[in-house]
């Protein structure tokens, strides 16, 4: 059935598009482009309208600018994006040939003719739905990238919020993000990240230039920001201790010669269940890796003679809240995870197993913000991570000199500890908004007000600068 709707699709739609016909496209779009739920209006207070490009792939970042007051946020349907993309591309490329196709492919070809489309069509939609701009959420989302261009070009900001926080984060991940940037580039015209050393890598790498990129930290942990310097946690009487667990590998492939790390680590923390009842022991995987990591978990405990169904007080549950549970805990472990630096900021005791098969190679590289560890208590062996635990339930004072270096750390690799992200966000896009306007205004009076020929011409520009080819 979806392989019918889709070819209905492309056989009637596809020859309006390629012929010019935009204004079935119109009525389309308008009635695919829904209202935020969240979007409300302050009286006397002017709103700018942004349309949300695959609006799913956001963590937070829509709700906060709808409930401001001063946005009115637009939700673009993700599934008739792919259904425009795919009336001018083939579906199954790989994403580099959507995004950043060589001047001498087949997939150019699709490129020059989807530029063109877009760029007759957006502007007159714009101009109906009042948008001011359109946000992304990440650089190399196909569907985004070439309705981006064309908003860009025509004038009206296309500004990728990268939801990727970690992405210079160890050494591993920074050679990966390079070759990364280098097959998707950049084609928006501002693009922010959450934190200055993501900013320094997108620069370094030659992503972007340093004038279009900003750290404006994250917006989702501006009200945790609040609940950490309050204090306000969850009033509990038994103590809990909480393990944001990883698997084996990042990725699809497990790496089983990590399994002495895994369950060293899980194990560990059951012998604690099993030794003090009165405290809780939560282990909180993600949602999707919970199947195969709740598998390989049960044979741990199997072999080390637990059952953890006697357990009451050893909880596993991947769809806990993450800083909920940051906030009511006593103690918190973790590797690899923002969550770690999530509860240094909030001033919890953090205990990290960084055994001695990861201070080696292969894994030694691959370990995240290995500079925070000076201000955390770190365990090289499962018997020393116990006692670490069992310390720190007793003892959950921290120095004033790790609080502030738990902070500055945090503000190197998420955010900045001082909170008010979402203003910082609003005004930027204010900010690119006023000045595109007056560009664009510009444009249309050099054409007499026909933004269409405009667009053409700037989207010709952009193609021939990057790819060496033209609309035709």
């Amino acid at each position: 059935m979806k392989f019918l709707k889709s070819l209905l699709l492309r056989t009637v739609l596809g020859p309006l598009a390629r012929a010019g016909w935009y204004a079935p496209f119109i009525r389309i779009l308008k009635s695919a482009i829904s209202e935020h739920p969240d979007n409300r209006t302050i009286a006397g207070q002017e709103r700018m309208t942004v349309l949300a490009l695959s609006p799913e792939g956001f963590r937070g970042d829509l709700e906060a600018l709808a409930r401001s007051g001063k946005c009115r946020v637009l939700l673009m349907s993700t599934s008739w994006q792919y259904r425009l993309l795919y009336l001018f591309y083939p579906e199954g490329l790989r994403p580099r040939d959507y995004l950043n196709p060589a001047h001498d492919s087949a997939e150019i070809k699709f490129k020059r003719a989807i530029q063109k489309f877009y760029g007759f069509l957006l502007p007159e939609l714009y101009a109906r739905l009042g948008i001011d701009c359109v946000i992304s959420y990440h650089i190399r989302v196909p569907a985004d990238v070439d309705w981006g261009i064309a908003s860009r070009e025509a004038g009206y900001p296309y500004v990728v919020f990268y939801r990727e926080g970690l992405i210079a984060s160890s050494p591993d991940v920074c050679k990966t993000m390079s070759t990364l940037f280098g097959r998707f580039g950049f084609w928006g015209t501002h693009l922010v990240v959450h934190n200055e050393s993501a900013r320094r890598l997108c620069i370094k790498t030659g992503l972007v230039e340093s004038g279009k990129v900003s750290a404006l930290g994250c917006i989702r942990m501006d009200s945790f920001f609040e609940h950490a310097r309050e204090q306000i946690s969850v009033e509990r009487k038994r103590k809990k201790v909480t393990l944001f667990p990883i698997g084996l590998k990042e990725g699809n492939n497990l790496d089983f010669t990590l399994l002495p790390f895994f369950n060293g680590t899980h194990v560990a923390l059951a012998r604690l269940a099993q030794k003090y009842p009165d405290i809780d022991f939560v282990f909180k995987p993600k949602p999707k890796v919970y199947p195969r990591w709740r598998k390989l978990v049960d044979e741990a405990f199997t072999e080390a003679g637990i059952d953890a169904g006697l357990l009451p007080n050893l909880i596993m549950d991947p769809d806990l809240d993450a800083q909920k549970l940051i906030l009511e805990s006593t103690v918190i472990c973790g590797i690899n995870s923002t969550t770690i630096l999530e509860a240094s900021i909030a001033g919890k005791p953090v205990v990290v197993p960084y055994f001695d098969q990861l201070r080696k190679k292969p894994y030694v590289d691959s370990i995240k913000f290995v500079d925070a560890f000076r201000y955390l208590d770190v365990a090289d062996n499962p018997e020393n991570f116990a006692a670490l635990v069992e310390k720190r339930l007793e003892d959950q004072e921290i120095s004033k000199q790790d609080l502030a270096g738990r902070r500055e750390i945090f503000q190197k690799y998420v955010s900045d500890p001082g909170g008010g992200a979402l203003e910082r966000y609003l005004q930027l896009l204010n900010s690119l908004v006023a000045e595109n306007r007056d560009r664009r205004d510009l444009l249309f009076s050099e054409q007499s007000g026909e933004s269409r020929g405009v667009t053409h011409t700037s989207a010709n520009r952009i193609l021939k600068e990057r790819h060496g080819t033209e609309l035709r």
